[in-house]
């Protein structure tokens, strides 16, 4: 078993230090596999520089992995992309430990850990629960605009421009440009294939890839 670590801060200001010595005693500590990111807890796991780096070096090789974290809200503060993350991990055998919530996703032999399979459904749960909350309270804020005579829908022929469909899907980008496939990509990043054939389009036009 391999271990690597992950460590984030949101800004350069605050200090990865006492993660860090979290680390040092933890099994199969070395600093050589130790990844430390200074992100915005909002972006998405998989558009971290840091995260991109350590998940390309883990899926390079055959040996088994865990990722250790020290608390699972390192891996991001939106709990759909943390679930994506999880589930992204598990699908490519690597386990994840969280030092704070004191659980694995996979035991010692690859098998899906119960007990942390019952935290990742508890958590999937709120997660649903919060999707519908919000969604509710974006129907009613529409109603009443509306009503109010403020609200007229996306304006007709507005389109997302080249420049900033490249701007917002920089991983895809990355990805493509590494030769990887669409439904790999898809499995990678959590982005739909309609999404990642639309940026694959734009940058054959610009001659970014060859068709």
């Amino acid at each position: 078993m391999i271990y690597y670590f992950y460590s984030r801060t949101s800004t350069f200001l605050q200090n990865s230090a006492r993660q860090i010595e979290t680390f040092k005693n933890q099994e199969g500590f070395d600093s050589s596999k130790l990844f430390i990111e200074r992100i915005q807890g909002n972006v998405p796991f998989m558009e971290r520089p840091e995260a991109v780096k350590m998940f390309d070096t883990i899926t390079n090789q055959s040996e088994r992995c865990t990722v250790v974290v020290d608390s699972i809200d390192r891996l991001g503060r939106n709990l759909i992309d943390i679930l994506h993350t999880i589930d992204l991990f598990t699908k490519n055998k690597i386990n994840l430990k969280s030092i704070k919530e004191g659980f694995t996703t996979l035991l010692d032999n690859g098998d899906v850990n119960p007990m942390g399979q019952l935290v990742i459904s508890c958590m999937g749960s709120i997660s649903e629960l919060n999707r519908n909350q919000i969604k509710q309270k974006s129907l009613e804020g529409i109603r009443v605009a509306q009503a109010l005579g403020k609200y007229q829908g996306r304006k007709i022929g507005a389109t997302q421009t080249d420049e900033k469909l490249l701007q917002r899907h920089q991983t895809i980008v990355k990805k493509l440009q590494k030769g990887i496939s669409i439904r790999d990509i898809s499995e990678i990043t959590g982005a739909s294939s309609a999404t990642i054939c639309k940026v694959k389009k734009v940058m054959i036009n610009r001659k970014m890839l060859v068709a």
